[in-house]
């Protein structure tokens, strides 16, 4: 009977970054072009074999790949996980808000979530995305369908300032 036995794959395989878009990539050394899948500009294997790292195996230039792209990530960009809201500074901060009748009436709790939401949000940036409002939000367990709406009254009683420079950014008003 013939034993079957796993491989180790040794194969050399290049990671590079895309000239183009900086998305990184790997290829087989032995192959001549690689076309980068985000941008679609194609590489001679020859010309970026001196500007990246050989590894061996498939399973390693994957995971080489992923560690290297996830370096180079903007920390706003990345999990929510990698947003630490420091309690300290978010109760030391002198930005205060208050609550009128209808708050207290009219869905008090997810008002009330989101409200303390943004002002962790304001007290941590200056200016933030629409993106990230969403995920606290969610995190804070206001249901998806309830935010937009939640923006919205915000927006209107000029609490949550949109940023007419960047889409999809705010900032709190100071004044309430």
């Amino acid at each position: 009977m013939e034993e079957t036995a796993f491989k180790k794959d040794k194969t050399p395989y290049l990671v590079f970054a895309c000239k183009k878009c900086q998305q990184f990539l790997y290829v087989k050394t032995t192959q001549k072009t690689k076309k980068c899948l985000r941008c679609g500009r194609s590489h001679q294997v020859k010309t970026v074999l001196n500007k990246g790292e050989i590894v061996r195996g498939m399973t390693l230039a994957v995971n080489t790949v992923k560690r290297k792209q996830n370096e180079l990530a903007v920390p706003e960009f990345r999990s929510q996980n990698d947003f630490i809201i420091d309690t300290k500074s978010v109760q030391n901060n002198s930005l205060t808000f208050s609550y009128s009748k209808e708050d207290k009436i009219d869905e008090p709790d997810n008002r009330f979530k989101f409200k303390t939401l943004l002002l962790k949000l304001s007290k941590l940036y200056s200016k933030f995305p629409a993106y990230l409002i969403e995920i606290m939000a969610e995190d804070s367990g206001i249901p998806s369908q309830e935010i937009p709406r939640l923006i919205k009254k915000f927006k209107k009683k000029g609490f949550l300032i949109p940023l007419k420079d960047e889409e999809f950014y705010y900032k709190i008003s100071q004044k309430n």
